[in-house]
């Protein structure tokens, strides 16, 4: 949820006129904070989950779904009988008044038990909220409510009361993502044609013309209740963590292909299945003059950090933003380079959030400053230094995911990525990709059915450490990649099924599965234990194949098939009703 936010909020004009005061002390308290804990160890591998879940109100009198507005209802309650329960979860404070964040009350460890869990603790978090709503009430792990932002009724209470979380670090991150650009920012999405679509299909925004054949949202309030799910691991050290961070960067776009969960927007079937790009345009504050030179703050990862990184793989052109006298700080207080240019370009970034306290108390022995700009910028892979001596140590985020429609697949993607991150750090895997490849498969995994139709960038040889090669256990997955890595190109475009599940060719990239397959082998997992982890896996190699449809497809399929479909994109209240009646019931199996 970020940090919170306490006192008289600052007006866009004076946080904007604050701002270069507010990055010099941000850099001093970031360098402090560095010298602090960069020595630091942390062995214990412990990561954790979010899921954002939406609040839906299904009226069964009326065969009607709604989004229910009592965010608030849900989270005061809990906060007050939280010291007299014992959950195993945690409620958080979303964007939208009609989603919950939910979080393990403690962060899982390195143990297999412990994975074994997870399921379990997501299934908890969904029952927690629902013991607050009522009976026809239900917490779903929805992407993108289908009707949202229709002109027909779609919250409850409606017309809405107030679709912004009340607190005020959310009223003012709204007020001032559209203060910036000085204007409403919009999104479109191309139609979904079926045979009776309105020819030239058109949406045009209140104010000016839309674009033809393309859906068009540009409310703020509506875009930012999407869910995802985000997993966060800690890793042992800087170094360890930096390398991690790396590694996941060119994994984002296959992991969001996998999850695609959003396949109709404002009650009409889009040609994409993917929320990333329209939640970004509506949190995009880049003024005009910016745009072609200034990656919006909700983006794929433009920068490496490792040390270790092969030469030559940056983007095309320099990291932007870019205020050369806070690289130049940072460089002078000990950073390397690579690590200067991130944060630098974090910390040029105008406030987004800004008190009267805050400047009332600018001083680097804290660390409110450096929250506050490196908590407003979203990249899909976020590194995250301890901020004190006794929470958690040097982390990364790994952001891209969709939310799946069950706990089950939920459990599956969160279990994997933790496994596949610590078959990256135990084995020192290597996935680097010239960043403009990243970018031009992130583009491609936002594409509709992108999961079987789309092809990637990614490292076919080169991929493994001497560690991972010498080693008994792991030899005859990377067998050949030395003479591979010689013979062909590092890089290829490969489909889905040959990232995760491997390619059929003798010699051939072996697959993701099988890197954490190895991981388990080499850390004595027992048999009975891998038995147990197999549904999950299963699952992923399901996914990647086709064999297991994506949400997307499944939210697809199923308009299509419904009675009171009438083959012209639309989708009903009916129908969607019957979707979210249908949703419910296939979570509840897995109970």
């Amino acid at each position: 949820m970020g940090r919170a936010i306490d006192g008289s909020a600052l007006s866009w004009a004076e946080a904007e006129e604050a701002a270069p005061t507010i990055r010099k002390w941000a850099t001093e308290q970031l360098l402090r904070l560095w010298h602090q804990q960069k020595n630091r160890n942390d062995p214990d591998p412990l990561w954790g989950d979010e899921i954002e879940y939406a609040l839906v109100d299904l009226d069964r009198k009326n065969s009607r779904a709604t989004l229910l507005l009592e965010q608030e209802k849900v989270i005061r309650q809990w906060e007050a009988r939280k010291f007299c329960l014992s959950d195993a979860a945690a409620l958080q404070w979303e964007w939208a008044t009609y989603v919950v964040e939910t979080t393990p009350a403690a962060p899982y460890n390195g143990r297999i038990t412990d994975l074994l869990e997870v399921e379990a603790n997501m299934r908890q978090r969904r029952q927690l909220i629902n013991r607050f709503l009522l009976p026809h009430q239900q917490a779903m792990s929805l992407c993108v409510f289908p009707r949202v932002g229709v002109e027909d009724r779609w919250t409850t209470p409606s017309p809405p009361n107030r679709l912004v979380c009340p607190l005020p670090r959310y009223q003012l991150l709204a007020k001032n993502v559209q203060s910036r650009p000085q204007g409403r920012m919009r999104t479109y999405f191309p139609i979904s044609r079926d045979h009776l679509t309105s020819s030239p299909f058109r949406d045009d925004p209140p104010t000016g013309k839309g674009i033809l054949e393309h859906l068009c949202l540009d409310e703020l309030e509506i875009g930012t209740g999407c869910c995802s799910i985000q997993t966060t691991f800690q890793a042992a050290n800087e170094s360890e963590a930096r390398w991690l961070y790396d590694q996941l960067i060119p994994l984002g776009h296959v992991l969001l292909a996998m999850t695609a969960a959003t396949p109709m927007w404002k009650g009409y079937l889009v040609d994409t299945d993917i929320r990333w790009q329209r939640f970004g345009d509506l949190v995009d504050d880049r003024r005009p003059g910016e745009m072609d030179f200034v990656p919006p703050r909700w983006t794929w990862n433009r920068t490496y950090l490792s040390l270790e990184k092969p030469p030559m793989l940056g983007g095309n052109t320099p990291l932007q933003p870019m205020d050369k006298t806070i690289k130049n700080r940072l460089l002078e207080g000990g950073m390397d380079n690579a690590l200067a240019e991130h944060f630098a370009s974090i910390l040029t970034r105008d406030p987004l959030l800004l008190t009267r306290a805050d400047m009332e108390n600018l001083n680097e022995s804290n660390t409110r400053l450096f929250e506050l700009l490196h908590g407003c910028v979203w990249h899909h892979v976020r590194f995250k230094p301890p901020l004190t001596d006794n929470g958690p140590g040097w982390c990364v985020e790994f952001r891209p995911m969709e939310v799946q429609l069950t706990d089950f697949e939920n459990a599956a993607f969160a279990i994997f990525m933790y496994l596949l991150s610590r078959a990256i750090t135990t084995f020192h895997l290597n996935f680097y990709l010239p960043l403009d490849m990243v970018g031009e498969s992130w583009e491609m995994a936002q594409k509709r059915n992108a999961v079987v139709e789309g092809r990637f960038w990614f490292r076919r040889s080169g991929w493994s450490s001497n560690f991972y090669s010498n080693d008994p256990s792991t030899k005859s997955t990377c067998k050949d990649s030395g003479h591979r890595q010689r013979a062909e190109e590092e890089y290829g475009l490969m489909t889905v099924h040959e990232i995760i599940n491997g390619e059929s060719m003798s010699g051939g990239f072996p697959g993701l599965l099988a890197m954490v397959w190895q991981y388990l082998d080499y850390t004595d997992v027992s048999t009975a234990e891998k038995a147990k982890l197999t549904p999950y896996l299963d699952l992923i190699e399901r996914r990647a194949n086709g064999t297991d449809p994506t949400p997307a497809s499944w939210m697809r399929e199923f308009v299509c098939r419904h009675e009171d479909y009438n083959r012209d994109s639309y989708v009903s209240e009916r129908v969607c009703y019957d979707m979210m009646e249908e949703e419910e019931e296939t979570s509840k199996e897995f109970l």
